[in-house]
């Protein structure tokens, strides 16, 4: 006999669950499954499904945070690389000294280089150096960056870094709701395993077709060798 294949995802164990419980409750003639067994299926069921929809919501909710973080990031990057190129034309202007580059972590470049920004440690790493070092050099009597202020790149820093924050939270609550799931699949695995076995023994000795026909109705899937049918 062929062994059989369990399901893969969430969803075929749902939909193989959900099933066996409408045949039973359904059947006809006498329950595969005694009347217990088919209650602690439903309950099972029950909480599996409201897990399934809490990872998909989690899901939904990690994507839509993604791409706003995304946007507000693409805002925060324009902000804090437009302020250091001011900086460095001022510079070049003698509108400010070029060691008073240092109260922002850079220094003085003929070409402009600008710090990577591609990642949002780096973004938030330049957004609070470049609020910092404004502060303090303004507060030692230097004339404040304009176009933008520093105030306009903080607006956005924020954004972004709230954004950020709020992205790891809605990750983590993905990450929680994929291991509490994760931690099911063994159960759910063992109870359609158990109900399907009962349901080869209760009909095995039917004629093939017969046979084979209850097998489709309940789901069960098998895996063939080569020379089974």
């Amino acid at each position: 006999m062929p062994a059989k294949k369990l399901p893969d995802t969430d969803e075929e164990r749902i939909r193989a669950l959900e099933t066996i419980i409408h045949l039973e409750e359904n059947a006809k003639e006498k329950n595969t499954l005694s009347l217990r067994e088919i209650h602690d299926l439903k309950s099972f069921l029950l909480a599996y499904d409201r897990l399934h929809t809490r990872v998909k919501h989690a899901l939904a909710d990690e994507m839509s945070s993604e791409k706003n973080c995304f946007q507000l990031m693409q805002n925060a990057q324009l902000y804090i690389s437009h302020f250091i190129q001011v900086l460095y034309l001022a510079t070049v202007r003698n509108e400010i000294k070029a060691d008073n580059l240092a109260y922002y972590g850079l220094e003085y470049s003929e070409d402009f280089t600008l710090p990577d920004l591609s990642t949002e440690d780096n973004v938030v790493e330049w957004g609070e150096r470049l609020i910092n070092g404004e502060t303090m050099r303004t507060s030692q009597g230097g004339a404040p960056i304009y176009n933008p202020t520093i105030t306009k790149v903080k607006v956005h820093y924020d954004l972004f870094k709230e954004a950020v924050y709020s992205l790891k939270i809605y990750r983590q609550n993905t990450h929680r709701n994929r291991e509490n799931m994760e931690n099911l699949h063994d159960k759910a695995d063992s109870l359609i395993w158990t109900a399907w076995t009962k349901v080869e023994f209760a009909y095995g000795a039917l004629p093939s077709m017969e046979r084979d026909k209850k097998y489709h109705e309940y789901g069960i899937q098998f895996y063939y060798q080569t020379g089974e049918y």
